[in-house]
């Protein structure tokens, strides 16, 4: 007969569902976090496409890993992340094939109206690349918040038959460890929204809400007892001779002297001095070697036009026949040019030097 004293397979199971479980707060934070490094991740996205991405404000839901993939059925595209640094753990990202064919398909230069659902390899690569630049970019904003380092390796990207009872989900955890699953909405420009989920274990989370939200300091109390101060008397109406005394010795003395103005007369011969100074500190400069470029144009081609390329391709620039030139040093334009030829080698011409308030203003 077994004692009352042991507890029963459920309520234990309820105790550890209780321990590894978010409280409402930590749901928030989290929600929080992922609305903001999946936000720096649209703002990559929407450059590699070269479209509007907004992605919506996450709700969080607690469940086991094995209840999870319970819920999912047909055919999705999982991209696992491996968080490295001060904060470490594997997340999955889980798109649907649709999506992840309309990001394909503006990559090889469509306009997102894939016909088919089907990834070959090229586009896997595709996306992979897109997915790489977009949580590579939620990595450095995670480490700004956490003020530590924090990195990503490159993701790897599948695709999963969940209908096939067989498809394991991707190794985040065990089937009863508990994860974190931060739903969102994805609108892509000129597309239908598009629903995707992030899988984190509940450990990376904790520790992630921990980093984040620090150590709580508790409140200072006053002590219950405050020293008592001597009373004051107050029979006498007048001040004693040795408290007169006491405060006339407390009282500092301030010696007076007469006012003393700078001398006017000499600021230009102190600024000429400063003016010398400086330029022998720029001399110990003057040996510092600096990369100068010169910018013949630029164009923007898609990565099918990049893949087409070939030997007698031609690439029409952003400037015309007879344009000057840009000169940069240290990737910083301070100059204008014709080309020339001296010799058998190319020459630049300086014809127009940017004065310092346009090269302020043209800083990239």
């Amino acid at each position: 007969m077994m004692s009352d004293d042991f507890v029963s397979q459920e309520e234990l199971d309820a105790l550890l569902g209780q321990v590894e479980s978010l409280t409402d707060i930590e749901k928030d934070m989290i929600g929080e976090i992922g609305n903001i490094i999946l936000g720096s991740g649209a703002t990559a996205l929407s450059t590699i496409l070269g479209r509007k991405v907004d992605i919506s404000i996450p709700g969080v839901e607690v469940m086991t890993l094995g209840e999870l993939r319970k819920g999912l059925s047909g055919e999705k595209v999982c991209v696992t992340i491996d968080f490295q640094g001060v904060v470490e753990g594997i997340s999955v990202l889980v798109l649907e094939k649709e999506t992840s064919a309309e990001i394909a398909d503006i990559m090889m230069g469509g306009v997102g109206g894939a016909e088919s659902t089907e990834l070959d390899d090229f586009k896997l690569s595709a996306i992979g690349e897109a997915m790489n630049q977009m949580m590579g970019t939620a990595a450095t904003s995670l480490s700004d918040m956490v003020k530590s380092p924090i990195s990503i390796t490159p993701p790897t990207i599948e695709i999963f038959n969940f209908s096939d009872l067989n498809t394991k989900f991707p190794p985040i955890g065990a089937e009863s460890d508990r994860i974190a699953k931060v739903n969102f909405t994805m609108n892509i420009e000129d597309l239908e929204a598009a629903q995707f989920f992030l899988a984190m274990p509940v450990p990376f989370v904790r520790k992630l809400h921990g980093m984040i939200s620090g150590p709580t300091v508790p409140p200072v109390t006053e002590p219950s007892e405050k020293p008592r101060q001597s009373p004051k008397p107050v029979n006498s109406t007048l001040p004693s001779a040795d408290i007169l005394r006491s405060e006339k010795e407390e009282k500092p003395t301030v010696a007076a002297r007469p006012a003393q103005f700078e001398d006017f007369g000499k600021a230009s011969s102190q600024t000429s001095e400063e003016s010398i100074a400086i330029d022998e500190r720029l001399q110990l400069l003057f040996d510092v070697p600096l990369n100068i470029t010169v910018e013949l144009g630029r164009t923007k081609l898609t990565l099918k036009e990049v893949m087409e390329l070939g030997v007698g391709s031609l690439i029409e620039l952003d400037k015309l026949t007879g344009e000057p030139v840009d000169v940069y040093v240290n990737n910083k334009l301070i100059a204008k040019g014709e080309v020339v030829v001296i010799d058998e080698n190319f020459g630049v011409r300086i014809t127009e030097i940017i004065s310092p308030r346009e090269t302020l203003y043209g800083l990239k």
